[in-house]
């Protein structure tokens, strides 16, 4: 396996506080999404077409969330970026996809009980004293985008020296070969990715179609 470099955990973690951001405090731009942010993380590491293959996989699953006032939810933006920039650094090795999309999995859900101590720390933040003027106000507002900008970057480090790590102990060990690893892996996927189309519908064509566009779009750059 590969390392990253210190640039590299430079712009992942700059690409993880942006992510962060992206979902409430700042943009909106849709960046955290999976496919966006594993992506980018990819393209970080120099293999973009790698991350699109695990954002793909996660953007699936983050289908079936709905973030929708102060519910709890995974969030998937900083996972994404860790799993897009880790998989690539396997160099193909079997067994690697299944553990990058479960780690992300779980990973999601530690990120999201730091939103939910995020918006604790806000009420606190917002209640210490009497706002008396608009610049108090503006000076707690980026002063709670700057905690969510450092919430991503820490999810991001953090995760993906943990997920680099358990590569380099596991994948040595992995006692399967590639074939039944792959068919591991497919089945193990479909399966749970047919879940998610419940919550699609009568979009379910449209999906199909749009998937089948971003396999041509791989195949043909790869």
């Amino acid at each position: 396996m590969t390392a990253f470099t210190a640039i590299d955990l430079l712009w992942l973690a700059l690409l993880g506080g942006w992510v962060a951001t992206d979902s409430t405090s700042f943009g909106q731009f849709m960046v955290s999404r999976p496919l966006v942010a594993a992506t980018l993380a990819g393209w970080v590491v120099g293999a973009p077409i790698s991350g699109a293959a695990i954002g793909i996989v996660l953007e699936a699953f983050q289908l079936n969330v709905l973030p929708v006032g102060a519910a709890r939810y995974p969030e998937a933006g900083p996972a994404a970026v860790v799993a897009g920039a880790a998989y690539p650094l396997a160099d193909g090795a079997p067994g690697a996809m299944l553990m990058v999309i479960a780690f992300a999995l779980v990973w999601e859900s530690v990120a999201g009980q730091t939103v939910h101590q995020l918006r604790h720390f806000n009420v606190r933040l917002a209640a210490t004293s009497a706002i008396e003027d608009l610049g108090a106000l503006e000076r707690r507002h980026l002063g709670a985008t700057a905690v969510d900008f450092l919430r991503g970057v820490a999810l991001v480090l953090v995760g993906g020296l943990l997920l680099y790590g358990a590569l380099v102990l596991l994948i040595p060990y992995w006692g399967l070969d590639e074939p039944l690893t792959d068919l591991l892996t497919g089945g193990i996927l479909v399966a749970l990715l047919a879940s998610s189309f419940r919550l699609l519908g009568s979009r379910v064509p449209w999906f199909v179609v749009g998937l089948a566009g971003g396999v041509v779009f791989l195949l043909a750059t790869s």
